[in-house]
């Protein structure tokens, strides 16, 4: 196989596998495209500091479903009640319970147990529970019913201690979210860990045992939470840890649907004129550089459908910002491709072959292409760090469009001019090219 028969599999293989996510996930469009869910919560607390840290909380949170741009906001007089809005939801009650859900994360030494009630737990104790213990309980059961334990000490790692939480599957096939903990918290498991072999551990989420699993073996920096009943269950839970606890509890006061702030007539009227736009380019690139405006609509249509993957593989939200990078994104492209087109008949007019001259061309082209690309990177990269959630997504959105028109603008053209020299006569100054 050629190189140029390699090159083209793979530039096949990657849009097949863009369009078959795009089939299988498609982009989500955001509040003033499509619409969604509007919560008002109040936090169970009068601090300005811990409501400030709650509604952080609760952003990293919702944006950690996806790019969903979604910010949370102070609302109303009394300085402890925050609104979200979430962008085309379609469960509610997911999104509900991760407001809700404070997620405090313990791990107890367990010192007896199961029981049937508190009742049996402290019968056992001449009615007074051992100094320096407490209860704990898990969730009903509809086999077993809700079970109690004896739980000793301090917990030995708290939610705080984690660095990263995923779900994964254990040796059943059954959701768990495993954790990595910080270097001090590593430290002190591996000594609990090494000291209690044989012995029960309580994993507590929100004061309730998720599970009570036996130390088999000496512990270090990571671990596992059992008890997840569903995969979205664990990642949820995953999700909460990653974000942090509330410092708060949290209530919702309000729900209800948000409609498209654009409105119907608006996102008519935008994907209109954007199809005009669009059409436009098209025919200015077809009608001055001939067959190569062919190149840069194909090149043009591969770097949207690589950027709209990319962004659906993140879970991105589209709002209007997003396609305002969008927009830009296709203006570099074209921009890229004219500045190649412009070197490659520069060389054309020295005399010189087609293929020498398209080689030239993207040689030339390329350091200039690679500085404007970065510097656009280094500003959005402020603006990320920078701006609103709305902003960010602008930003991100931009990068993602900056690096699919790289590959687009540089490989995939070239590819095709390749392609379309190698089916040519070679030997002359093809003017027709370009």
């Amino acid at each position: 196989m050629t190189p140029l028969a390699r090159k083209s599999l793979l530039i096949l293989a990657i849009t097949l596998a863009c369009v078959y996510g795009l089939v299988r996930r498609p982009i989500h469009l955001g509040l003033d495209l499509r619409g969604g869910v509007s919560f008002i919560l109040r936090v169970k607390s009068d601090r300005r500091d811990e409501v400030e840290l709650t509604r952080r909380v609760l952003e990293r949170r919702i944006n950690a479903l996806g790019l969903s741009e979604s910010p949370v906001q102070s609302y109303g007089r009394r300085g402890n009640e925050l609104l979200v809005q979430v962008p085309d939801v379609h469960d509610t009650a997911r999104v509900r319970r991760l407001l809700e859900s404070r997620t405090v994360l313990e791990w107890y030494a367990v010192d007896g147990g199961p029981y049937r009630s508190p009742e049996e737990a402290i019968s056992g104790f001449g009615g007074v529970l051992p100094l320096g213990t407490k209860l704990g309980h898990t969730a009903p059961d509809a086999a077993s019913g809700m079970l109690w334990y004896l739980l000793k000490g301090q917990p030995v790692i708290r939610g705080s201690d984690l660095r990263d939480a995923r779900v994964s599957a254990n040796d059943l096939s059954l959701p768990v979210t495993t954790f990595v903990l910080s270097q001090e918290a590593a430290k002190r498991f591996e000594r609990y860990t090494s000291n209690n072999l044989g012995k029960r551990a309580a994993i507590l989420v929100d004061n309730q045992i998720l599970s009570v699993p036996e130390i088999e073996d000496v512990i270090r920096d990571s671990g596992q939470i059992r008890g997840a009943r569903t995969i979205e269950e664990a990642q949820d839970l995953a999700l909460n840890l990653r974000a942090g606890a509330l410092p708060a509890a949290v209530e919702v006061i309000q729900e209800r649907t948000v409609e498209p702030s654009l409105g119907a007539d608006s996102i008519r009227l935008g994907v209109r004129a954007g199809i005009a736009g669009l059409a436009a380019v098209v025919a200015v690139m077809l009608g001055y550089y001939r067959r190569a405006g062919v190149n840069a609509t194909l090149a043009l249509v591969l770097n949207a459908i690589l950027l709209l993957a990319v962004l659906a593989c993140f879970g991105a939200v589209l709002t209007l910002p997003g396609i305002a990078g969008v927009i830009l994104t296709i203006g570099m492209a074209v921009d890229s491709n004219v500045l190649i087109f412009e070197r490659i008949r520069e060389e054309l007019r020295t005399g010189k072959t087609a293929a020498t001259a398209i080689a030239a061309g993207f040689a030339k082209a390329f350091g200039t292409l690679l500085d404007t690309h970065v510097t656009t990177v280094v500003s959005c990269g402020f603006l990320f760090v920078f701006g609103t959630p709305a902003v960010k997504g602008f930003a991100l959105t931009l990068v993602i469009g900056l690096v699919t028109n790289l590959f687009t603008s540089v490989f995939v053209s070239r590819v095709l001019f390749d392609w379309e020299l190698s089916l040519t006569n070679t030997a002359r100054p093809a003017r027709s090219f370009i």
